[in-house]
């Protein structure tokens, strides 16, 4: 299942390769083409700019996520489910996950204190944490998205990126824009492979050029490892975005179902749905003194999707 987990980055990639694009001018002299002329290279580049400003502003937002995971036997229905709900905070300029239900039920006490137990020590770790421990830590959480936009690179010569028509999504005009694998594509970085192996379709709203959702599909086999795992073309992944308090565009569900063949002995075929809601702004500078002790952020009222 873990091996499997890896593509879904590849949606991601399709959208985080546009980081890249974003760079480059729209024009050699400056100039923005008009709306009639603008094609699916410039509305990648534009949708990049405001995806930016728009991932500082998620970083206020705490939110629930579930997680819905099934393996299925040959004629596609669920053999065994797991759901798990998580609270997703930030603690020390880090994302923290804590579950907080099972199979859509509370924890029970011995589920409770292990939860319990794992933030506690992650707190006590953080919040005994040198001045110089903790600029090494940030340093490192920078460098690794630092090696993402490299890895970028090669993300953005992967694929040619095609004006496909115009849809309306959850009441937005949007742009549909294809991502096929280039031709000839040779990849430079580590397990860049796999993007020749993954097309995508995007819809970018047309008022301020946000993203609403992303489907991607594995077209030829992905390996990961000799004998690890093996992911089937038709592997589908896909994510949709909600508008949340007028400001800010955040996930609201995530998908994949795959098909793979794991050791390279047996044939397995998974779902996994995320959804993402209760969605809260907060705003918090104060950072927590060795000693003190831990007080959550205070958060606004429920950030309403529009």
């Amino acid at each position: 299942m873990a091996a499997l987990k890896r593509i879904c980055l590849a949606v991601w990639l399709l959208s985080l390769s546009l980081q890249v694009v974003a760079q480059q001018p729209a024009q050699a002299d400056g100039v923005t083409p008009p709306a009639a002329a603008i094609d699916a290279r410039e509305i990648v580049r534009r949708s990049v700019e405001t995806d930016h400003r728009n991932w500082e502003k998620a970083r206020n937002y705490t939110c629930q996520h579930r997680v819905v995971e099934k393996e299925l036997d040959k004629s596609g229905k669920p053999k065994s489910t797991k759901t798990q709900t998580f609270d997703v905070t930030f603690y020390y300029d880090e994302e923290y996950s804590r579950l907080v239900q099972k199979d859509d039920k509370p924890l029970t006490p011995e589920e409770q204190k292990k939860v319990d137990n794992q933030l506690n020590k992650f707190l006590e770790k953080h919040r005994n944490e040198s001045e110089d421990s903790r600029k090494k830590r940030l340093a490192k959480l920078e460098k690794e998205r630092q090696e993402e936009r490299a890895f970028l690179r090669d993300v953005v010569n992967a694929y040619d990126f095609k004006l496909a028509g115009e849809e309306q999504v959850d009441g937005f005009d949007a742009w549909v824009i294809e991502a096929t694998p280039r031709k000839g594509f040779h990849p430079t970085q580590p397990h860049a492979d796999i993007l020749s192996k993954v097309k995508g379709r995007l819809w970018i709203e047309k008022k301020e050029y946000n993203w609403v959702k992303a489907e991607a599909e594995v077209v030829d086999t992905i390996s990961f490892g000799l004998f690890l795992a093996r992911v089937h073309p038709g592997t589908k992944l896909s994510f949709v975005q909600m508008h949340v308090n007028d400001e800010v565009w955040l996930v609201r569900k995530f998908s994949m179902n795959a098909s793979a063949r794991l050791a390279l002995f047996k044939n397995a075929a998974f779902e996994q749905e995320d959804t993402f809601s209760s969605y809260r702004k907060f705003s918090s500078t104060v950072r927590i003194l060795p000693g003190a002790q831990e007080v959550s952020p205070e958060p606004a009222t429920p950030a309403a999707p529009k």
